[in-house]
């Protein structure tokens, strides 16, 4: 170099030579980076870096016919657990080289057709989708019938590959945690089930565990959405003949609805009444009062995810993993036993 401004960018070859690599070592750091070396992948970026190298993805994409690119299809974003699980999932992607394109559905099954579409024209290599019902998806026959890579997150499947918590045991230990609490009456809360196979989930696991219990019926209301209360709905819950003691609802952001719809009424949580939801979202940590939540970590399912969508693209292997849950033992779900009271006494009653 004479010290004079370079007028053309500098090419690969030239980085190789400045490395002391191959160019196709080169290649691999900017496509294949889990393949090189830490020590060689850190040098030859410090090397692209200091002469202000990117690479030419679209070039490279058209070249080999890879986009390198994978699809997130996800109800919303406005719950913070669809949020982690875009993060885990680019996290993931990322490490491989891979980028995100993502779109969401407004937990409309028509929409969720639409979104795939507008991705697999974009010649994706693999898509992860948050789908309303998995059993009677139309998407996912699309996918299958164009020999796409998919991956679903959160819904759980026998015949489809999933990242998953068990949403049914989820619940019933959920309904184990409020049992040991005292309370012998819960009803389930949630939107329409057609729009969430993971409430449906939710709802079975909590009324089986229930009936093991000998515990009464779990009743279930319905809201208009599965992120918004019904004020009138949650009047008729309070001032029912026998009011459950505890709601389950079926996530954390129609848990802090129904909250605000319970103040808003007068009543107490968890004073007059109980309340716990299910995802763990972290700022339910600090609601007053905390929120008792079920964990199903968002930003593990999608790093899980996006780790079988990569098997899947690179090694032909499909195969489902299970995500662990866990009990937040908020401060909004209180003991109601009193003393001397049995469990199975309540119940009963």
């Amino acid at each position: 170099m004479d010290g004079r401004k370079r007028n053309h960018p500098i090419s690969i070859v030239e980085i190789a030579k400045q490395a002391g690599v191959s160019p196709a070592t080169v290649s691999r750091v900017f496509n294949r980076p889990e393949l090189v070396q830490p020590e060689t992948r850190q040098h030859v970026l410090d090397i692209a870096e200091r002469h202000g190298f990117r690479p030419n993805r679209l070039g490279s994409s058209l070249r080999s016919g890879n986009t390198r690119t994978l699809g997130l299809v996800l109800p919303t974003l406005s719950n913070p657990v669809f949020a982690d699980c875009f993060e885990g999932a680019e996290m993931r992607a990322r490490q491989s080289g891979y980028s995100v394109m993502m779109t969401v559905t407004h937990y409309d099954p028509a929409l969720e057709a639409d979104a795939v579409e507008r991705l697999i024209d974009h010649q994706l290599e693999g898509v992860i989708l948050t789908v309303a019902d998995a059993r009677r998806s139309s998407v996912l026959k699309t996918l299958k019938a164009r020999r796409m890579n998919y991956v679903l997150a959160y819904n759980e499947s026998a015949r489809h590959p999933c990242a998953a918590v068990d949403n049914r045991a989820a619940a019933a230990d959920m309904v184990d945690h409020l049992f040991h609490l005292g309370h012998g009456r819960i009803a389930f809360v949630s939107g329409p089930l057609d729009l969430s196979d993971r409430a449906k989930s939710r709802l079975a696991g909590a009324r089986q565990r229930a009936l093991e219990l000998g515990m009464g019926q779990v009743r279930h209301y319905i809201m208009p959405s599965h992120t918004r209360s019904d004020t009138a709905t949650v009047q008729r819950i309070l001032q029912a003949a026998k009011p459950p003691s505890a709601l389950f609802c079926s996530n954390d952001l129609l848990a802090t609805a129904v909250i605000a719809s319970i103040k808003e009424l007068g009543a107490s949580v968890p004073g007059d009444i109980s309340v716990v939801g299910f995802d763990g979202i972290r700022y339910g940590a600090f609601m007053s009062p905390s929120l008792a939540t079920m964990e199903a970590p968002g930003y593990e399912i999608g790093k899980v995810a996006c780790h079988l969508l990569l098997e899947q693209i690179e090694q032909g292997s499909m195969r489902s993993q299970q995500v662990a849950h866990r009990l937040i033992a908020g401060a909004s779900a209180a003991a109601i036993t009193p003393p001397g009271e049995s469990h199975a006494h309540r119940a009963n009653h």
